[in-house]
């Protein structure tokens, strides 16, 4: 059994409406819209040296920094946030031509101590990461609804980025199941 600990940074991506968008569809139709759409979002985290841990149905939990010592882990989450930005508007932009939804995605990230292990149940084995950084990019993710962004990294994350990043200050927000206020930044879309 593996087990160990280090420090990354942690990603939750999450498909806006995804439920709305196939309540009346064969759900077929929603397991290859996700496959579509998450694999080519989950091909710019792998492109910038992140893994994606799994998939959620209408999202995905990534890492940077479990498989191999990085100093600059944050970077590349931040940068795949970039670069699934730009997916994205590619996207949409051929949903638009074919009348069909645009879609939205909220993106959490958070740096700090992950434990690594593997999960044994039966005949499955998955090497997953867990800790209250995971639990904590999840809350920042869902923060994104109520701040109304599609990006929203860690005071923690902000502290270990290296390179000059445009980042806009949110109000203080308490988070489901975390006694203090947390710090996050909205990472801005002219980055």
């Amino acid at each position: 059994m593996i087990s160990y600990s280090c420090e990354a940074t942690v990603m939750f991506c999450d498909i806006r409406n995804f439920t709305m968008l196939f309540e009346k569809e064969d759900p077929i139709k929603a397991i290859s819209f996700a496959n579509e759409v998450l694999a080519v979002l989950g091909n710019e985290v792998e492109k910038n040296n992140g893994v994606v841990d799994r998939f959620t149905g209408d999202g995905f939990l990534a890492h940077f920094g479990v498989d191999g010592p990085s100093l600059n882990h944050a970077e590349k989450a931040c940068r795949s946030v970039i670069d699934m930005r730009n997916c994205l508007t590619q996207i949409n932009s051929k949903r638009y031509l074919k009348t069909e939804n645009v879609l939205n995605i909220g993106m959490g990230i958070h740096s700090g101590d992950v434990a690594v292990g593997e999960i044994t149940s039966g005949k499955i084995t998955q090497k997953t990461i867990l800790g209250d950084t995971v639990n904590t990019a999840s809350r920042i993710e869902s923060l994104t609804k109520f701040f109304t962004v599609d990006t929203l990294i860690s005071e923690s994350t902000k502290n270990h980025l290296v390179e000059e990043w445009m980042l806009q200050k949110m109000p203080l927000k308490k988070l489901k199941g975390i006694e203090r206020n947390v710090q996050t930044y909205w990472l801005l879309p002219m980055n």
